[in-house]
């Protein structure tokens, strides 16, 4: 009685059924019982064994209800039975006349309305037939329930209605029909594309087999199953859309002493050597910080330090932390060495306080003696001057004087400072300071934060490395910085990178500061491979910490005898500038990148370009510097070596921008492809068509993708985006899914469409 009493509470909630009529005529008729239908055996079949049956007997002829013909044409339905017809909602929409006589004719009360006698659950989980004989109807329901398969048969019960009611019932669940070849042609032409399983019988159609004793899976396996949906669906077109490719550094780009480190470095790691190269060049600039500089042209005064901005990119677990941590041991070690000294200095001016301590008492003893003696001797007496008198409390002040001259570590890095903290380290160290955040993403936010402008301007100015700032403290006064020179150094996911560029680029606080960025990089990550334990290489791991401690102690004449040109009264640093040939091949260079940003897809790549003008000659610098040290002489002017090492750096920095960047600019092409690459796995797996969840048998939603979390595939319009493009590519097909008859908005459902199976 459940389908009866389901039935009757759809009639009464349902305001579309009372709008039609259909119950206002039930309510006049009375429930078949077995002895009004004795005589036809299909009917008695069914009210004898199916409970749920809704088979009314219709004592009187009725009036059609709905369609063109409403009011107008009397149906012959007296002393006829009633079957109650349901759409795809499970909504009572139509009646049934079934002539006891089984010679009589069906009438049904509105053709125009698809519909279908039930029998079964109409669930989700159960197999839909659909057959358009009642009795064959009743015959397939027995067959398939004794297999133990649950079903739901849905009978259309003339003919000529089959397809537009497969059609109909199809939109919300697959659907299947049993047939024999010799009807397969006329069932796959006009239901082509749609949502049916076909199974094709070589004569005996399965449930009529079945009676005979035949086995289910023999039969199955047997017949031919031909999915319908798939013989309509147009052919996937590639998704090939990826992250653009990038250039990787190779050893011919730098000296052999930082290759050598870096190499080592990350194949330890097993990551990719642009994530120790980054973190080790930021800090090597660092440590050169203010003290050197280059000048491009030939005779402008165009000044640039070697302080620069670096991020590595990837995702999480891809070693971006132990490479950053790989990069930054040298300066990690110039630290440790500035604490060790510190620590000694320390302990010798607590030694010198206390013997101060002691020695300023005597001193102050003797001090007033000789004042005593000085006040009582006669006034041509010479034994006590009053020049002795001034000596010894010059000593007393000088003693006291160096209690106060208390050690200061020397700094190279902050982690976590604010611009006050960080600023008062510029102010006291005039060489720069490196910024370093294992995780760039908070950093970024901050600076987001419009009570944190001026930390912003802090930043955005410390790159250029030579102008002066000044931060003002609420009660504390102000640190003016004569040289701000920042370096920053940092990790971030792509992701919430992409977060942050996209607002950038649609133009909302777009000031510059990603593109300082230059040395960021986004590699492809390494193929797995089995975890490595490598011992360290000492010796170019000593010999870049040699490097780093003989940059950082050296001192004006220590540059000029490395080819640097003498402070004068225009240039505060030493400095260098490129040779002949350098130099024309860097305004080459220049002139034709100046080009390329003027033909850019969008003004912020454009700009990124730009800042290459500090970059390469920044890094040709650094190289000249360091193959001047490793050679042990000086090499002149920078040459064309260093140039075209840096030159090099920047062509592979370049891809990886372009790369970062697209993330935003391809961000929809780039998520179609992650899902496309989900969805390829799937289909690989196969269908599991027990699964309701399993996707490339029942389809999903948006909001199921968007729960996965996948990697690209976690915010709205993103997913809608890269869905969009699937549909456009013929990868999925998307229909709009009525609800279920208890209330709430359609369903917008994606299908997979089966023939990727031929990309595989």
């Amino acid at each position: 009685m459940h389908r009866r009493l389901l039935m009757n509470n759809i009639i009464k909630e349902k305001a579309h059924a009372d709008g039609m009529g259909l119950s206002q005529y039930l309510a006049d008729f009375l429930l078949a019982t077995f002895a009004d239908v004795a005589d036809n055996e299909v009917l008695a079949t069914l009210i004898n064994t199916h409970e749920n049956a809704d088979i009314y007997k219709l004592h009187c002829d009725i009036t059609i209800f709905s369609g063109q013909l409403e009011g107008q044409v009397q149906l012959d339905t007296a002393n006829t039975l009633g079957l109650v017809m349901l759409n795809n909602k499970a909504e009572q929409v139509n009646l049934a006349s079934i002539p006891l006589d089984d010679n009589g004719r069906i009438f049904i009360s509105d053709t125009d309305i698809p519909s279908a006698f039930i029998i079964g659950s109409m669930s989700r989980d159960s197999k839909w037939i659909v057959v358009a004989d009642l009795a064959e109807s009743v015959r397939c329901y027995n067959a398939y329930r004794k297999q133990g398969i649950d079903v739901t048969v849905l009978t259309c019960l003339i003919p000529s209605l089959l397809n537009r009611t497969v059609k109909h019932f199809a939109e919300v669940h697959q659907v299947t029909i049993v047939t024999t070849s010799q009807y397969k042609a006329k069932v796959i032409t006009p239901l082509k594309g749609v949502n049916v399983e076909a199974i094709i019988c070589e004569h005996t159609l399965i449930y009529d087999a079945l009676e005979f004793g035949a086995d289910y899976d023999d039969l199955i396996a047997d017949a031919e199953i031909i999915n319908l949906q798939a013989l309509g669906k147009p052919k996937p077109k590639p998704i090939s859309q990826k992250l653009p490719p990038v250039k990787t550094l190779t050893s011919t780009m730098m000296p052999k002493m930082i290759w050598d480190y870096a190499s080592n470095c990350a194949e330890r790691l097993s990551a990719p050597i642009e994530y120790v190269l980054m973190p080790l060049m930021v800090s090597l600039g660092s440590v050169i910080g203010t003290r050197l500089s280059i000048y491009p042209k030939m005779y402008d005064n165009w000044e640039i330090v070697p302080n620069c901005y670096g991020a590595i990119v990837g995702d999480p677990s891809s070693k971006k932390s132990p490479s950053l941590s790989e990069g930054l041991k040298p300066i990690s070690h110039l630290v440790a060495l500035a604490k060790n000294k510190y620590n000694e200095d320390k302990l010798e001016h607590d030694t010198q306080k206390e013997l101060n301590k002691h020695m300023t008492k005597a001193a102050e003893k003797q001090l007033s003696e000789l004042a005593k003696k000085l006040a009582t001797q006669a006034d041509d007496a010479t034994e006590i001057s009053q020049d002795d008198l001034k000596a010894k409390a010059q000593e007393l002040a000088e003693a006291k004087q160096s209690d106060d001259l208390i050690p200061e570590i020397k700094r190279y890095v902050t982690d976590d400072g604010t611009i006050e903290s960080i600023g008062e380290l510029e102010s006291k160290h005039k060489n720069g300071m490196l910024v370093k955040r294992d995780e760039l993403t908070g950093w970024l936010a901050s600076l987001e934060n419009e009570s944190n402008q001026q930390a912003r301007s802090f930043y955005l100015e410390g790159f250029n490395g030579l102008g002066s700032f000044q931060v003002d403290r609420i009660g504390r006064g102000s640190v003016f910085i004569d040289t701000h020179c920042l370096s920053v150094i940092g990790g971030i996911q792509p992701d919430k990178l992409e977060y942050y560029l996209s607002k950038t680029m649609k133009g909302l606080g777009n000031d510059g500061l990603i593109q300082r960025f230059q040395l960021m990089v986004y590699p492809d990550p390494l193929p797995n491979s089995k975890e490595r334990d490598l011992p360290p290489d000492k010796e170019s791991r000593d010999a870049i910490y040699n490097l780093f401690e003989t940059i950082d102690s050296m001192q004006l004449g220590d540059f000029m005898r490395y080819g640097a040109n003498p402070i004068d009264e225009y240039h505060k640093r030493p400095y260098y500038r490129f040779n002949d040939e350098a130099y024309q091949e860097f305004m080459n260079w220049y002139d034709a990148l100046k080009l390329r940003a003027g033909e850019a897809e969008h003004s912020i790549i454009a700009e990124h370009l730009l800042k290459y003008a500090k970059t390469v000659p920044s890094l040709a610098l650094i190289f000249h510097l360091v193959d001047c040290i490793e050679h042990g002489t000086s090499l002149g002017a920078v040459n064309i070596n260093a140039l075209k090492a840096a030159l090099a750096w920047c062509d592979v920095l370049e891809s990886h921008m372009m790369r970062i960047y697209s993330t935003v600019t391809d961000s929809a092409n780039i998520k179609a492809s992650y899902l496309a690459d989900k969805i390829m796995k799937m289909v690989r797996k196969g269908a599991d068509k027990t699964d309701t969840t399993d996707w490339i048998s029942h389809g999903f939603t948006a909001r199921q993708l968007i729960r996965k979390g996948w990697k690209g595939l976690n915010d709205a319009d993103g997913v809608l985006n890269a869905l969009e493009i699937l549909v456009e590519h013929n990868w999925l097909s998307w229909q709009e899914v009525p609800s279920t008859g208890q209330g709430g908005r359609p369903t917008e459902r994606y299908s997979i469409n089966s023939k990727l199976t031929e990309l595989i």
